[in-house]
């Protein structure tokens, strides 16, 4: 179970950093927003799942 907790942490802290790193360069660029609001739309969405998923399997670790 701490593995899971794990690899899902590390992909909370991966997707994050690309959030924090893609977001300003998709509204900083000519039409950025218009032609990747599905892709920042998808990131947040992976987001909000693992960290629902990380928030549950930390109940799990003791």
């Amino acid at each position: 179970m701490t593995l899971i907790l794990q690899i899902a942490l590390l992909a909370l802290i991966v997707v994050s950093f690309a959030l924090v790193v893609g977001v300003p360069v998709v509204f900083a660029s000519p039409n950025g927003w218009t032609e990747n609001k599905r892709v920042v739309f998808s990131g947040l969405s992976l987001w909000l799942l693992l960290v629902f998923t990380v928030g549950i399997f930390n109940s799990f670790v003791v």
